[in-house]
């Protein structure tokens, strides 16, 4: 049986500021399947936090897991057209990074990430990180909005077919304090401790962890949702 948890917070920086979370988060069930989005507005625009909701809103609409796999990169297109006609705003006004996780109830599962966050796995036992390896400066990444390009996106099908298998998707706030080598450990915590509560309370144990997540002065907004089989 696959679950789905999530939880999303504003970085004190936004919370001082009365500024409103920059990040989104989307958790759907589908006919016993999950689809999952994490979404981060790039901070130096003005209307990223709405980039990101509605990027959110477009995978739920393109991307559920009744739709056809078998052409990522035409769904992935089909996505971003989504995106662009639900913008009231220009699309770079509005720029967003996007990690999105979709899972038929048979463990099939269509994983993609444009920009920066991590978006890791467990999959027939085995680990992975999608994620490329982050290059540039801490404002320079890959987003809606700003790369128009299929080469952007990390795509990757897997199968959640073993006991423990379980997806990781968290946008930076979190992922820039995560060391990789420690990645694997935290997921298989993440789903320990989600799997031996109800979704509301893994929802709510969550929320605390990113309350009191523990690197001083890390301001940034925090993100996070976990699939897994139970």
């Amino acid at each position: 049986m696959l679950l789905a948890a999530g939880a999303s917070i504003r970085g004190p920086a936004h919370t001082e500021s009365g500024e409103c979370n920059q990040d989104a988060l989307g958790l759907w069930g589908w006919r016993h399947g999950q689809l999952a989005a994490v979404s981060d507005g790039l901070g130096s625009r003005p209307f990223s936090h709405l980039g990101s909701r509605l990027a959110c809103l477009s995978v739920r609409q393109v991307l559920r897991p009744a739709a056809s796999w078998d052409n990522p990169r035409g769904l992935i297109g089909q996505l971003y057209r989504h995106w662009l006609q639900a913008l009231p705003i220009a699309p770079s006004r509005a720029p967003c990074t996007l990690l999105l996780a979709a899972c038929r109830p048979d463990g099939d599962t269509l994983v993609a990430q444009l920009g920066d966050g991590v978006l890791a796995y467990r999959a027939g036992g085995r680990f992975g990180i999608l994620s490329p390896a982050r290059t540039g400066f801490s404002n320079q990444t890959e987003a809606l909005g700003i790369s128009r390009s299929w080469a952007s996106w990390h795509v990757a099908r897997l199968r959640l077919s073993a006991p423990g298998d379980a997806l990781l998707l968290m946008t930076d706030g979190l992922a820039d304090d995560l060391e990789p080598s420690r990645t694997d450990d935290f997921l298989r915590m993440l789903r320990r401790e989600c799997a031996a509560r109800s979704r509301r309370r893994a929802r709510n144990w969550l929320r605390w962890q990113l309350e009191a997540w523990p690197t001083p002065g890390q301001a940034d907004d925090k993100t996070i949702a976990v699939i897994y089989r139970r």
